[in-house]
């Protein structure tokens, strides 16, 4: 009796904020595992430790493989991440499959209480509070069966960039502000686009001149079409459709000119990704510009930077920092999951900053059809290649 059951997993997860309460279901118990405090006045290395239990299939032991179910926590870690906007860690099992297993050692680095993501006040967006029991928000998403696949492969790739953003915001911030442009892109991808409208003007005004002027030019206008694959188009036509007017009436910045700005979103966004481009192309570093500052929490520069080079002076200005764009990245997974997974908070519910008629998404491309019983997004008709009814 005193032996750990084959049949059940427990897996235990750490964050830097403070949940209170428990999360119990037929096959799935999340609960406390306590610990000793350690407490500094700015920085700490106390962490709240949760222990997931999990129902699994006993080993059959005339395999040679033995399962590894610890990527459970990694999953889990992902959906408590988004929603309720801290960091989460996975320390791996501790009881599995009849045996018991040393967890990874907790992390050690010291962090800011005051940042947002480790905070042990609720984020204001939603304001979901910090009880285990606010897990019924999302309890669907652990039902693999109740929610589309390519959703979930799509959310599930693009989570795993947000929850390392948040793990590497002190330490590498420019990865960290990295990882969240990921996960924007992967989750740019789930939509398909009028191919026209990710053309900007100049481009789309050249290749009616080599359709018009050349031989076989409509030919060759075809193939450089289906060529082009504008993706930093896509990323900010994603966003513009996942963040709503609600993103903007709650934030954690502390002054009112420390916060981002509706009317000047698109051109934050677009400065976000020409930041990403900069740095994959030419390897300039602007991880101190942009590092997450728990005495301001500001979402923009705090002034102008300076330094010599004047385009990456003119896209710092104009781009969010790590704590803005975190928030961006956020409040769109959990939109995704609210229109296209399962319902979430009614005040995620409308359109975005543009509708998707205005950004040229075809209604075909929100996968219609979709198994799910909890897409909130409706249906549509099937189209067919051209986007047409």
């Amino acid at each position: 009796m005193l032996r750990p059951k084959e049949e059940i997993t427990r897996i235990l997860l750490s964050t830097p904020s403070r949940l209170v309460g428990e999360y119990e279901e037929d096959e799935v118990l999340i609960t406390h595992a306590w610990t000793k405090e350690s407490v500094l006045r700015y920085v700490t290395l106390d962490r709240s430790y949760f222990v997931l239990s999990v129902k699994t299939p006993p080993i059959d032991r005339s395999h040679v493989l033995i399962p590894d179910y610890s990527a459970t926590g990694d999953v889990l870690c992902i959906y408590l991440s988004i929603l309720y906007g801290k960091r989460f860690d996975n320390h791996g099992s501790i009881e599995s499959l009849g045996l018991f297993y040393r967890p990874s050692s907790a992390p050690i680095d010291i962090y800011d209480p005051r940042l947002p993501f480790n905070s042990r006040t609720p984020r204001p967006d939603l304001k979901v509070e910090l009880s285990l029991h606010e897990i019924k928000r999302i309890a669907p998403l652990m039902n693999e069966e109740h929610v589309d696949e390519t959703f979930l492969r799509f959310l599930l790739s693009g989570g795993r960039f947000y929850v390392h953003a948040l793990q590497q915001a002190e330490s590498q911030p420019e990865i960290a502000f990295l990882d969240l442009i990921t996960c924007g892109e992967i989750l740019s991808n789930f939509f398909e686009y009028d191919q026209d409208d990710l053309l900007d003007p100049q481009i789309k005004n050249d290749l009616a001149q080599v359709e018009e002027k050349i031989d076989d030019g409509d030919k060759i206008v075809s193939r450089i079409r289906n060529q082009v694959f504008q993706v930093k188009r896509k990323f900010v036509k994603m966003i513009l459709h996942l963040l709503s007017p609600i993103f903007f009436e709650q934030t954690e910045a502390k002054g009112p000119f420390l916060e981002l700005d509706k009317s000047d979103i698109l051109q934050s966004i677009k400065a976000a990704y020409d930041l990403r481009s900069r740095y994959v192309h030419t390897g300039v570093s602007f991880g101190g510009w942009i590092k997450p500052n728990g005495g301001f929490n500001n979402e923009v520069q705090l002034g102008t930077p300076v330094i010599d080079d004047k385009e990456l002076k003119k896209i710092l200005v104009r781009s969010p920092t790590l704590i803005g764009m975190e928030r961006i990245m956020r409040f769109c997974l959990l939109r995704f999951i609210h229109l296209y997974g399962t319902p979430v908070d009614d005040r995620l519910d409308g359109e975005g900053l543009e509708s998707r008629e205005t950004l040229c998404m075809s209604p075909n491309k929100y996968f219609c059809g979709l198994k799910s019983a909890n897409l909130a997004a409706g249906s549509c008709e099937e189209t067919d290649e051209n986007g047409s009814a």
